[in-house]
């Protein structure tokens, strides 16, 4: 194990937030208000905050809207800027610093970090529709009108992490890599981008899957990773 931590927070339910002190928690959507909450314990103690969003479902729904506002994260991450005009920075009360990506830069982000890279996204890509006609449309509709967009924002939450600090232990929690509700019962992960993330996993480079320690146990023996046995805050 590493000497420092950072954590992910995903939207799975239930939540579990580890009792551990980190450098930096990267949420994404609505569990960014789980940083809130972890922080109510570390008062002390200054953690960045860094949220995941994608701008249309962040504008679109309100419960999520509100939930990532009144976190007041220090960094904001946006995956598909290009679908957007608004200035999301006048949405704030604090500070933030905003970082954006259009659709087809967090794509080629993203291929650093599995061991074919583009491939392994393309291929990935080819398997969020079940049938063949599906499945090409799906991949001439990303090829050349609306492009892709690869993992969850939650997995990007993690490669962010994964990137930032390259000599991290990278907890998690809770991410199931396969779609489903919300534990704040708004919206969902489908499980089109849930069997994408799934095949990811199992294609994230090795350099960065033994970094990650992750609460669920079964999502743990499911992806070959180590569990996280530590504490969990009492909230």
């Amino acid at each position: 194990m590493y000497f420092e931590n950072v954590l992910i927070l995903g939207s799975k339910a239930p939540y579990k937030i580890p009792n551990i002190s980190v450098k930096e928690i990267f949420s994404s959507n609505g569990s960014a208000e789980l940083a809130s909450l972890y922080n109510k314990n570390y008062k002390d103690e200054k953690i960045i905050h860094t949220c995941v969003i994608g701008a249309r479902s962040f504008l679109k729904l309100k419960d999520i809207n509100k939930r990532v506002i009144d976190s007041m994260p220090d960094n904001l991450i946006v995956r598909d800027n290009n679908d957007i005009s608004e200035d999301l920075s006048k949405l704030f009360a604090n500070d933030i610093n905003i970082y954006k990506f259009t659709k087809r830069e967090q794509f080629l982000f993203q291929s650093k970090f599995f061991r074919q890279g583009l491939i392994n996204l393309i291929r990935a890509e080819y398997n969020y529709e079940n049938f063949l006609p599906k499945r090409l449309k799906h991949i001439f509709n990303g090829l050349f009108k609306y492009g892709f967009l690869g993992v969850s924002s939650g997995f990007f939450a993690l490669l962010s992490a994964a990137e930032k600090y390259p000599n991290s232990n990278l907890i998690i929690s809770f991410l199931n890599f396969c779609g489903g509700s919300h534990y704040y019962e708004t919206g969902k992960m489908t499980l089109n981008r849930g069997n994408i993330d799934k095949i990811l996993m199992n294609n994230l480079l090795e350099s960065i899957k033994k970094r990650i320690l992750i609460v669920d146990k079964e999502i743990a023996i499911n992806f070959k990773l180590k569990e996280f046995k530590g504490k969990i805050l009492d909230i």
